[in-house]
């Protein structure tokens, strides 16, 4: 009986009155009859996967929408390297607001909600980082906070710059916030008084003339590289200056004696040429050279050639001294040029000017020292420029070689002074 119940229902899940018109539709809706069973199964999961590229289709938009607004690289092409100062003290909303205005990210709120999100705060300190526009703001915030800030900058002074041109240079690279303070102090010596042994013994050989000095720091400020902090004052960069002076004045003036080898070998000690000058006319002397000459050469001759003038009394006619107060650059002056009367135009004045008209390097002040003794022996009085492409001088014996030499080389002068008129 049990084997035939089995068989009988075995053979009804095979007959056709079991297959009715409602199963035939439900199979019908999910195609053919034999996969029916498939479609149930993948149905769901097609459903799902379709719906999860959406909302990751939707996501990467926003995302690349709030990317590309507020935490992509300012420039992402950009290959320039800038320096970005952290003063003492700045608060994160300031950094923020300094880093969009030097056009280094894109949002001053989202780098403050960052690193406030992070904890990062009291991770940056002050100082000066090297960053870059194609950096991205969580490339900036982990250089603000890796620790590789410096607290220096480096400047550089330049031979035959003036203290006016130093000031200008500190405020171009913000060093300073203006000039004002720095050419205050520029001329007042007593400030420095235990600074500078060199400027207190100016202040004492040349008391007559020393006050009418534009600067009295003029010619004592030694050209050289140095680093300063970035929180450093006027007062302490000139202190810097004044102090590296004393070390070229010390190499310069009170070196030990100096040898030149012969031919055969031999060593013979360099003899000095005593030129009467003091330490203080000796750099006034060295800043005219500074201005004239463009290399050690003719540095010396230059050198000579003042030294023969001043030995004959004559006025050393020096074009730089007769701009100095001006600060015009040209290779031609005027005639009210020549003749104003100050104390630093030696067409003017009869010998050295008041003061340095700039401050020389520790090559001119040895040339001011050594000059050329062959011109000195030859009696050379007179120079000139030459080619202003050059950079070299012609030197003359007499007035009537030196106006000649003038001739040659004025319509070169006048055409370089065309050329850089308006610059």
């Amino acid at each position: 009986m049990a084997r035939r119940r089995r068989a009988n229902r075995k053979k009804q899940a095979y007959t056709a009155e079991n297959y009715n018109i409602r199963s035939l539709h439900e199979d019908r809706e999910y195609g053919l009859f034999w996969y029916a069973w498939l479609w149930k199964v993948l149905r769901p999961v097609l459903v799902f996967l379709c719906s999860a590229l959406i909302v990751i289709g939707m996501v990467t938009i926003g995302y690349n929408r709030v990317y590309n607004a507020y935490l992509a690289p300012a420039n992402p092409l950009s290959a320039q390297t800038v320096s970005f100062d952290i003063a003492s003290g700045a608060t994160i909303s300031q950094i923020g607001e300094s880093l969009e205005k030097a056009n280094l990210l894109r949002s001053k709120a989202v780098f403050r909600y960052l690193i406030q999100l992070r904890g990062l705060t009291s991770n940056i300190s002050y100082g000066s980082y090297k960053l870059s526009p194609s950096m991205t703001v969580n490339e900036i915030i982990t250089e603000l906070t890796s620790g590789s800030q410096t607290n220096e900058r480096v400047i550089t002074i330049v031979p035959g710059w003036t203290c006016e041109d130093i000031a200008d240079y500190l405020v171009g690279i913000q060093a300073l916030d203006d000039t004002t303070e720095f050419l205050r102090l520029c001329n007042d010596a007593d400030v420095f008084a235990g600074t500078s042994y060199a400027l207190t013994a100016a202040q004492e050989t040349a008391s007559e003339s020393f006050s009418e000095r534009k600067y009295a720091l003029e010619g004592y400020l030694a050209p050289d590289t140095y680093r300063i902090f970035l929180s450093a004052t006027p007062g302490s960069i000139l202190n810097t200056l004044l102090n590296q002076n004393n070390h070229v004045i010390d190499d310069v003036f009170y070196a030990d004696a100096e040898y030149v080898r012969d031919d055969e070998g031999n060593y013979h000690e360099v003899e000095r040429y005593d030129s009467g000058l003091t330490m203080d006319q000796t750099i006034i002397l060295a800043s005219m050279i500074e201005k004239e000459a463009a290399n050690e050469t003719d540095a010396a001759r230059v050198s000579a050639v003042f030294h023969n003038r001043l030995k004959m009394g004559w006025k050393l006619e020096s074009d730089p001294t007769a701009t100095y107060l001006s600060r015009a650059t040209k290779y031609i002056l005027s005639e009210e040029e020549i003749s104003s009367a100050n104390g630093y135009n030696t067409y003017y004045v009869t010998g050295l000017p008041v003061g340095p008209i700039c401050n020389p390097s520790e090559a001119s002040l040895r040339a001011a020292m050594n000059p050329d003794i062959s011109y000195i022996q030859d009696g050379y009085l007179y120079f000139c420029a030459g080619d202003p492409g050059s950079g070299r001088l012609v030197f003359a014996r007499t007035r009537e070689e030196h106006e000649a030499n003038v001739a040659t080389y004025r319509p070169l002068w006048e055409q370089y002074d065309r050329a850089h008129e308006n610059g």
